[in-house]
């Protein structure tokens, strides 16, 4: 009984331990999908979504435990824009950080924004840039830029990220 035992348990624990060494998928969601259609709503939330598309040049979703996030890079009637969307569990998606055109930030504020989006990340992956291309190089060339010149608007309209 006990060969029988460990030959039936040896599999399944070669299969759990594969799933938890294997790297966390990041997708983009089928346009029409569920899932792309929430986030899309998400970010329409209080204009008039029949007047306004956007175009996305990145759409990356990461499950990772109980929480899911995503990446949006697009262009819509108001310019482009960069965002970060999050769920947890079943609950519906939430932006909680932007980086729009129009408006100025300083760098130093910039440099903050990202560095908060990048630790973010680090939580749901050890390469941030799996989910949005780019973060390591820009956090670190808006902290390069604040240091030298804190005061100079180097980033758009910010939403979301540290209070």
């Amino acid at each position: 009984m006990t060969g029988y035992f460990t030959a039936g348990i040896a599999p399944l624990l070669a299969l759990a331990t594969a799933a938890l060494a294997a790297p966390l998928a990041v997708h983009t969601p089928a346009p029409g999908s569920p899932e792309r259609t929430a986030i899309v709503k998400t970010l329409h939330a209080g204009d008039d979504s029949a007047q306004s598309r956007f175009t996305f040049r990145a759409f990356r979703v990461l499950s990772a435990g109980p929480g899911t996030i995503a990446y949006v890079r697009g262009a819509g009637p108001v310019g482009t824009f960069q965002a970060i969307l999050k769920r947890d569990g079943r609950a519906g998606w939430r932006k909680i950080w932007g980086d729009g055109d129009g408006g100025s930030s300083s760098c130093e504020v910039g440099a903050r924004h990202y560095a908060w989006a990048l630790q973010l990340l680090r939580t749901y992956t050890a390469n941030p840039d799996t989910i949005f291309p780019g973060i390591v190089a820009r956090t670190g060339e808006l902290r390069r830029m604040a240091k030298a010149r804190p005061d100079v608007q180097c980033v758009g309209d910010l939403d979301g990220g540290p209070s």
